[in-house]
């Protein structure tokens, strides 16, 4: 292993309960406005004229633009994890919009850990999400189920 280099981690390495901050993210307008033309073409993300006469009273970030932010940061600060698959995103909760110029931390925890009954190679790890923004308001609650590698037998 090269220095600097993390080692993988499987199902066995996750730790229920274990809690983990993410790097933060910040929210360009300009950005906000490309994803929302690409993928989420709503007036309130992607014209300020609209948006300025939405409920919002200005331009928004998709709630799309803003999971997708954080599950880099969430990859990111949990290095090589042998991860199988993606199984799932949980509930979304949305409880405030993300503006231009918002700085935004993911406080995760692993949850839900448990081996597959059918296949022992492999197990689910569940991850809950709290999203902030930089005044500590509660922005996005969410979770996400993966499909681990187990160690494998030497």
């Amino acid at each position: 292993m090269k220095k600097g280099e993390r080692r993988v981690r499987y199902w066995e390495d996750l730790v229920e309960g274990q809690r983990f901050t993410c790097r933060p993210v910040t929210f360009d307008r300009d950005a906000m406005i490309a994803f929302g033309k690409e993928y989420d073409p709503w007036p309130f993300h992607v014209d300020e004229e609209a948006a300025g006469r939405s409920i919002f009273k200005g331009v928004i970030a998709s709630a799309l633009h803003t999971i997708s932010a954080c599950t880099r940061v969430v990859v990111e600060a949990n290095g090589k994890i042998a991860l199988l698959s993606g199984l799932g995103i949980d509930e979304i909760r949305a409880f405030r919009p993300v503006r231009p110029g918002d700085v935004l931390t993911v406080e995760g925890c692993w949850d839900g850990l448990r081996r597959s009954r059918r296949k022992p190679d492999r197990g689910i790890a569940g991850v809950k999400c709290r999203v902030v923004n930089q005044r500590g308001e509660m922005v996005l609650e969410y979770g996400y189920r993966y499909l681990v590698a187990c160690r494998p037998n030497p």
